[in-house]
């Protein structure tokens, strides 16, 4: 499955179809998600590196108890699930960033028309 463009990537392209462009946001709706997404993008990074210090103290395969088939428990060796979780933060954390990137070039957008407007303002009666 082909990334997601950004509108700018689209027009650079030549493959932007204004039927399907969206519709503009307020900027304070657009300055809130980024503030939210930034928070979680934090969030992210934090789980990150408690995963990167736990597989660095316990390795990547650690023992673990379990039962077989005749009810008596075993040791065993199996993935950290730390090594999981950053794994799947760190892919998260790549489209989070991506997902940032479109709300700046949103932002830009929305502060250019408003800038325009705010100049045109002083000749309205």
């Amino acid at each position: 499955m082909p990334a997601k463009l950004s509108e700018k990537e689209k027009n650079s392209r030549g493959t932007a179809q204004r039927c399907r462009a969206r519709e503009a946001r307020s900027l304070r709706v657009i300055r809130r998600e980024m503030r939210d997404l930034r928070r979680v993008i934090s969030d992210i990074t934090f789980n990150v590196e408690l995963a990167r210090k736990s597989v660095r103290a316990e390795g990547v395969l650690i023992e673990v108890l379990v039962a077989n088939s005749n009810g008596r428990l075993e040791k065993t060796r199996r993935v950290n699930p730390a090594f999981k979780i950053q794994h799947d933060s760190l892919s998260a954390l790549k489209s989070l960033k991506r997902q940032f990137e479109f709300l700046c070039e949103e932002r830009e957008a929305a502060e250019a028309k408003e800038t325009k407007a705010d100049v045109f303002s002083e000749f309205r009666i």
